[in-house]
């Protein structure tokens, strides 16, 4: 049985559990590289490159002014990040993305700035997805553990985390190796759906590694907003009608929608800045 054969006949939702927060490592592992399969067997590989529930923006209170090209394939997924990135200028930067999936962030950021972007995943059919898709010069793409980072101690300025810290197994050790990657002077962007005693966790495991929180804002109500913008056709893409799929993707009625609906879950954008060596 070859890949693509795989994929259409194992339902996609079998690594994943009944309560999507609790998925294992190696659940997830599974689950996205079963994912890379299903979007080549369906005709989307080469346009499916983010996999973040996205931003939809619901008044003028944002904080990036970024233009998305009209009739870009999943544009809130892209605005997303540019409101993660807000007005920050990451040119001249070394910008590593961790939990870089099919790579969109990573392309995204070296479309728009001059950096060198360095994206990292545990998948090894995403990273592979990722060699052979995303070819501007200033990427590289490594698979790795987001807790034992193939990356040299000191050699990031900015990195980012869109929507993966809450399917790592230490959150912890996760930070750590984001201080141990990390520039004096660094910023760590960072969104994603956590209940609130893990973001409580996350502030306070930031401040003892000397990190400065510079901004935090809730954007569960933009990414509800986004949810229900969601496709019909889920069914037809991801071939798998269950409720662990619905809850992956958090459509309208699922669990993880309405633990983001009724605030058990909370969507922010926190961005933190390591303290320059002069202070």
């Amino acid at each position: 049985m070859d890949n693509t054969d795989e994929a259409v006949s194992e339902p996609i939702s079998a690594h994943l559990a009944d309560d999507l927060m609790s998925t294992t490592p190696a659940g997830w592992h599974s689950f996205y590289d079963q994912l890379s399969r299903r979007f080549a067997a369906v005709g989307l590989a080469k346009v499916s490159h983010f996999l973040n529930y996205g931003y939809a923006a619901m008044d003028s209170r944002n904080d990036s002014t970024a233009v998305i090209r009209e009739g870009t394939f999943n544009a809130n997924s892209v605005r997303l990040v540019f409101e993660l990135i807000g007005s920050l200028d990451l040119n001249g930067c070394a910008v590593v993305d961790i939990g870089c999936g099919r790579g969109g962030t990573a392309a995204l950021v070296a479309e728009n700035f001059a950096a060198q972007v360095t994206g990292v995943d545990r998948s090894s059919e995403a990273i592979a997805f990722c060699r052979a898709t995303h070819l501007n010069p200033s990427l590289r793409f490594e698979v790795g553990d987001a807790l034992n980072l193939p990356l040299d101690n000191e050699s990031c300025d900015v990195v980012m985390n869109v929507e993966s810290s809450h399917s790592y197994s230490n959150l912890g050790k996760f930070l750590g190796e984001v201080r141990r990657i990390s520039r004096p002077g660094a910023w760590f962007l960072h969104t994603d759906l956590l209940g609130s005693y893990e973001w409580d966790q996350v502030r306070t495991r930031l401040r003892t590694l000397d990190f400065s929180i510079e901004s935090e804002r809730d954007i569960t109500a933009n990414v509800i907003a986004s949810r229900n913008q969601a496709v019909g056709d889920w069914d037809r893409i991801y071939g798998d009608t269950g409720p662990r799929v619905a809850n992956f993707l958090a459509l309208p009625g699922s669990v993880v929608y309405e633990q983001l609906r009724a605030g058990i879950l909370e969507y922010k954008i926190m961005r933190s800045r390591l303290r320059p060596a002069a202070e």
